[in-house]
């Protein structure tokens, strides 16, 4: 089944309780309580990097550059970072 034949057959699910008050707070509080699930799903996933600490020589330089728009366009590495 497509995302849109799953959206479609939810909504078709759901359309006889949307006349009833007290369905559709059942529904919104079922709905609700499937998003922090996910997100607890999202901050046990692995790391696919290692953190490593920053010297404070390092660290003290942290903010000391300025890019014009320019720069950025004209170096994919530059725009890619900057574009997460």
């Amino acid at each position: 089944m497509t995302t849109t034949q799953l959206r479609a057959e939810l909504f078709r699910e759901m359309n006889p309780l949307l006349d009833s008050e007290k369905a559709m707070k059942e529904i919104l509080t079922f709905v609700r309580s499937l998003i922090p699930a996910k997100k607890e799903d999202e901050k046990t996933a692995p790391k696919s990097y290692k953190v490593m600490p920053l010297s404070p020589e390092i660290k003290k330089w942290n903010g000391c550059v300025s890019l014009t728009e320019k720069e950025i366009e004209s170096d994919p590495r530059l725009k890619a970072i900057l574009s997460k």
